[in-house]
């Protein structure tokens, strides 16, 4: 799969992955790039009953303007808030993987580069065999981690970007997100640093807070920000 883009894991749940990617799609748009969306696994949302505001894959497509299928954006819904394993084992369902692969390639064969955004973090099971760090290497797209600047996030980043690393997945880099408003304490000033000393991985910028945001956040003013806080040539896909 030759494709560029990325594959977008958390350092846990509700630090702010879909928020980054929303960030990142919408950039992609300003910059004209044809670029897709996928969520391979959402739980904790109604397959019958779900809409932009509680349904992240289609938040997204929403962002992205997507006018592919929701079976084709997002395979595996289930409605248990549980890990993908868990939640499918309550529901008497199975993950089929071989199904997610298949719609990222058909995905992939449309849009160049792909975001895919992942359901928790590396470790979250999709089958009693098969993490989420099994996918990443499966779609072969580089990892970007995506952590809160907050207390602790050092612990959690650092544990992630080793599991990412022994598991042979790339690592393009961390961006961290301010899930807070007002001002870096010295503290949070100082995690991007030692995130880099200690783990030899970018971090890319921070994504300023946002609040709650929607497609009509991504303002031009909005847009100049992400890009002036973020490392953007490094995010920008290198066509040769």
């Amino acid at each position: 799969m030759g494709n560029q883009g990325f594959f977008i894991t958390g350092t846990d749940t509700g630090v702010g992955k879909t928020v980054a990617t929303a960030c990142l799609l919408s950039l992609y748009r300003k910059h004209g790039l044809n670029v897709g969306v996928m969520k391979p696994v959402e739980t904790g949302v109604d397959p019958e009953c779900s809409s932009s505001a509680n349904s992240d894959a289609k938040f997204l497509m929403e962002i992205a303007q997507s006018t592919d299928s929701l079976s084709e954006v997002c395979p595996i819904r289930l409605k248990t808030p549980a890990s993908p394993y868990q939640a499918g084992k309550m529901e008497n369902r199975s993950i089929d993987i071989d199904r997610i692969i298949n719609s990222f390639r058909l995905l992939a064969g449309k849009y160049d580069p792909m975001l895919v955004e992942g359901v928790g973090g590396l470790l979250v099971p999709l089958t009693p065999r098969y993490l989420i760090c099994d996918l990443i290497r499966d779609l072969g797209l580089p990892l970007l981690v995506v952590g809160r600047n907050s207390l602790g996030t050092l612990n959690h980043t650092l544990l992630t970007l080793r599991a990412a690393q022994q598991a042979g997945i790339r690592v393009r880099g961390v961006i961290l997100n301010r899930t807070h408003p007002g001002g870096k304490d010295a503290i949070e000033q100082g995690h991007a640093d030692i995130i880099t000393e200690l783990s030899g991985v970018p971090v890319l910028g921070e994504i300023p807070f946002l609040g709650q945001i929607s497609e009509k956040s991504f303002t031009d003013e909005v847009l100049d920000n992400l890009e002036a806080s973020l490392d953007f040539s490094q995010l920008m896909p290198k066509y040769r």
